[in-house]
């Protein structure tokens, strides 16, 4: 190819003979000098095998008609005659691969330095190009298939082949194994089932002047050879193995053209099969005609009735029969992968009320439901089986009173039911100090190749939790004790502080594993201290440290508490100040306890009393939220009690760390200030709380109004929300969930969220005839965006809400109430416990087609006396409910569907 070229040398010397021969036949003239012949236009840079090469010159000057010519140019390119003299241009035209001695593909590669010349005989112009010749590509576009489904055909611009019918359903047979309960083939069985076509689009990328027909095949990477470990083929798990998973079949789950699709299926003109070895349509060939840029390779969907995940296989250009094409840019090859998902009826477990969730008492059962959606004929089957994710066993920890486990779906009917019974205490064992895990769905290792058999619904599966702890929990099995705070930890440890009130109103934390046992007691103030009622607040975090570059995990416990006592080891700051102290997870030490960081004494020279604590996980910063009539350094009281903010660091001191107060920040109106809880997450802190006046300047809306605000450090402008409407408000708890806070308060209205203009909501209140309890949800910048009501039905009895904690996406508050709050319930003997469960999904449109579970209930103790304080939530499987009964503590569960688990 390259031999055909000139160098650049002798070109631009052709070119100037030529000028000089017209300047020395042009003399000396007194008129003036013509034009010097000029070519116009830009030649394009790329031909492509096959496809005609077309550019047309305009041009100007010179003293008369010019000619031109050609130099240094590939055989296929050539001037085209004209016979219109007047005309100044000319036609340049070829087809790479074809015209100047179909030299196909060696016509490949880049042409440089062609040149075109115009003459008048006198005078001369050119102008010089490249040419790069490609191969004119192949390529194939495919959607996702459905069993079951025939896809529609898009418009499109290009020149494109007859659409094929799509409508018309084939068939196909074929022979599949069958298999016994073990996966061992027992024999064979002949198949014949309706097909749908669908389509692969090919793209030929220019138009071509020839026609151009190219083979096609469908393979796979399925091999029946490749069986799981232990298994010898003929097997189900060689036939379905691992390796063989997501894997389509071709002739069993596709086929370029089924066995007895023929005579009903139209035959397209450019279209024809071919059969594999085994006699199969697998493969054929495909044809453009000139001028055609889009054709459709039709195959065919077998309709099968085998529970399957999605398959793949692939369909590739293998070899240009005739014509000039590229199977690519590179004549390297064409591939796609194709995709079919079934259609195969599914099933969710699910509990009766239609959860995914749930708990169970160690030799607990309860009942479930199977529910069947999709199209099928005749009945269908599934077989249960557990994830090996689950520590709680099918077979071992729990069975499922089926034969086989097998669910059975007869003719129209789509729900069904099952039990899971969790064994006898005296069969049950765990080691571990986790609950142990039922995570239940289908066995689709089982199912895989066996006919009328559903597939599970999606990945998710029923997960039930094991609980061992089925009885109350006494926090304190002796009366002094009394507990104010808990936390949950590593490895579900319940973390309780409270205060003996026959040990000088000693501070503890006693720490109890999900089984109930006592693992440890943290003696958090010394003996000898003398204090009043020090109501501990408790906090626990799992923080990534660095020493001596090595990484490690800590586990941290923060106790903090108010006194205006003598503590050992610290030093007053005048009136009642807060004794924090931290304790880290030593596992060498009694084969693991909590043992002493540091402790240190922070206050004004006024009172300050903490509400709550938290340590941040990332940096490992304490953070205090309380109220003071005092002056944190730096700041300036409003009158009363304000809010404030303190963040205590822990400074790395050799092999342990040191307290070392950061910032302050104080924020209040002229009144005495409520704060009910704060946010330790992300680098600034949130507090919030209610106030009877203006907190930091913002607008009074009522009598006692919601207010929070973050902070960062202790100066800089802070920005203070205060919220709510003209009733009053008062805010005993809250939480951050994501970018909202959730206000939980008692009062004696009901709110709604009402539109306004712009999609701006706005929060109204109206009044209600008893105390009851609310929760207000605000963006962390000041929006409101949902509101719930806790009120009773009859709207007779007081309910006043103390705690609320985020449960599995949605929210659970608890407290007391005097009368009937779940309609079916009454208070004796000063009250009872009362929870709730809010959902955070929306509610459905009134015309949805469809309905969600919103997992909502409500739950009343039947004991008097008693109220749930402090909430947890573990692994979002239990509540976890600090509850008041007279004078003992104890430690209530709840599963996600407020059942109690500890009852009595």
């Amino acid at each position: 190819m390259r031999a055909e070229l000139f160098s650049r040398t002798a070109i631009a010397m052709q070119v100037a003979i030529i000028l000089l021969l017209a300047l020395t036949a042009s003399g000396c003239k007194t008129e003036k000098d013509p034009d010097q012949p000029t070519i116009l236009g830009a030649t394009p840079t790329t031909a492509y095998l096959g496809v005609e090469y077309y550019y047309n010159f305009g041009a100007y000057g010179g003293e008369s008609i010019l000619d031109y010519t050609l130099t240094n140019a590939p055989a296929w390119l050539a001037l085209e005659e004209t016979s219109n003299k007047a005309r100044q241009g000319i036609i340049m035209r070829g087809v790479p691969g074809l015209s100047g001695g179909a030299r196909g593909a060696a016509d490949l590669g880049k042409l440089e330095g062609i040149n075109l010349v115009s003459t008048d005989g006198q005078m001369a112009g050119f102008q010089a190009f490249d040419i790069e010749v490609k191969y004119n590509a192949l390529s194939l576009e495919a959607d996702t298939f459905t069993e079951g489904e025939s896809p529609t055909i898009p418009d499109t611009r290009r020149e494109r082949c007859e659409l094929p019918d799509l409508e018309t359903p084939g068939e196909h047979g074929f022979t599949i194994n069958t298999y016994d309960g073990n996966g061992v083939v027992t024999g064979t069985s002949p198949l014949v089932l309706p097909t749908r076509p669908v389509f692969v689009k090919v793209l030929l990328d220019k138009p071509s002047v020839t026609r151009v027909a190219v083979a096609f095949e469908l393979t796979s990477d399925y091999d029946a050879a490749s069986c799981d470990p232990g298994e010898t083929a003929p097997h189900q798990y060689c036939d379905q193995s691992k390796a063989n998973a997501g894997d389509a079949i071709p002739g069993q789950d596709i086929v370029a053209l089924g066995s007895n699709s023929e005579p009903v299926l139209e035959t397209l003109s450019y279209l024809t099969y071919e059969t594999d070895n085994e006699g199969v349509y697998t493969g054929g060939v495909i044809t453009f005609e000139p001028g055609i840029t889009e054709c459709y390779i039709r195959l065919e969907v077998v309709e099968d009735s085998f529970p399957e995940p999605s398959e793949a296989l692939q369909l590739s250009l293998t070899e240009v029969r005739s014509g000039l094409a590229g199977l690519g840019p590179t004549n390297g090859g064409v591939r796609t992968n194709l995709v079919i998902d079934d259609n195969e009826p599914v099933v969710t477990l699910e509990t009766v009320k239609g959860g995914a969730r749930d708990t169970l008492n160690v030799g607990g059962s309860r009942t479930y439901v199977a529910r069947l959606t999709g199209d099928r004929e005749g009945v269908v089957y599934a077989i249960l089986g557990d994830s090996e994710n689950a520590t709680g066993r099918l077979g071992t920890e729990f069975s499922t009173g089926l034969p086989d486990n097998r669910l059975e779906f007869p003719v129209d009917v789509d729900e069904v039911t099952f039990t899971i019974d969790v064994v006898d205490p005296g069969s049950y064992s765990n080691p571990n100090l986790n609950d142990r895990i039922i995570l239940l769905g289908l066995n689709e290792r089982r199912q895989l190749g066996r006919e009328n058999y559903a597939r599970a619904a999606s990945e998710s599966m029923l997960r039930v939790s094991i609980n061992e702890q089925a009885l109350p929990l006494n926090v304190g099995s002796e009366s002094s004790f009394v507990a104010t705070d808990i936390t949950l930890g590593h490895s579900g440890r319940l973390f309780v502080a409270g205060y003996d009130t026959n040990d000088s109103d000693r501070v503890q934390v006693r720490i109890f594993s999900q089984k109930g046992a006592l693992l440890q007691t943290l003696e958090v103030s010394a003996a000898g201290d003398q204090l009043n009622k020090p109501e501990p607040i408790v906090s626990v975090a799992k923080r990534e440290i660095t020493k001596g570059n090595v990484k490690s995990d800590r586990l941290e416990l923060l106790v903090a508490y108010s006194t205006d006592k003598l503590v050992a080891d610290t030093t007053g700051h005048g009136g009642i100040d807060i004794v924090s102290s931290l304790f880290w997870y030593d596992e060498a030490a009694a084969g693991g306890e909590y043992v002493e960081s540091w402790v240190t004494r922070t206050g004004t020279a006024g009172d300050d009393v903490v509400r709550w604590v938290g340590l941040n996980a990332a940096s490992g910063f304490s953070v205090i939220a309380g109220t003071t009539n005092g002056e944190w350094p730096g700041q300036t009281n409003a009158g009363g009690f304000d809010s404030f903010l303190q963040r205590i660091d822990s400074q790395a001191d050799g092999s342990d760390f040191i307290p070392v107060p950061a910032w302050a920040r104080q924020a209040g109106s002229s009144s005495d200030d409520r704060v009910a809880g704060a946010s330790a997450e992300g680098v600034s802190p949130i507090l919030f709380g209610s106030a009877v006046g203006a907190v930091n300047g913002e607008p009074v809306l009522g009598g006692e109004d919601a207010y929070f605000y973050g902070a960062a450090s202790g100066d800089g402008n802070l920005t203070v929300y205060q919220r709510g409407t003209d009733a009053n408000e008062r805010i005993t708890g809250g939480v951050v969930e994501g970018s909202n806070l959730w206000l939980l308060g008692n009062g004696s209205n009901e709110y709604a969220v009402t539109p306004e203009a712009e999609d701006n909501l706005s929060l109204t209140s109206a009044p209600v005839t008893s105390p009851s309890g609310f929760v207000l949800g605000y963006t962390t910048g000041g929006e409101i965006v949902r509101v719930f009501n806790l009120n009773d039905e009859a709207d007779t009895s007081t309910e006043q809400f103390a705690a609320l904690t985020g449960f599995s996406g949605d929210l659970i508050a608890a407290g007391d109430t005097d009368g009937n709050f779940t309609g079916s319930n009454t208070a004796s003997g000063g009250g009872s416990a009362i929870l709730a469960r809010m959902s955070l999904i929306p509610e459905p449109e009134p015309d949805a087609e469809t309905s969600v579970f919103r997992n909502e209930w409500r739950y009343q103790l039947s004991a008097g006396d008693s109220s749930v304080t402090r909430l947890a939530n573990y692994r979002d499987d239990e509540v976890v409910a600090l509850t008041r009964q007279g004078s003992e503590w104890v430690v209530l569960l709840f599963s996600p569907e407020g059942e109690l688990l500890t009852a009595p």
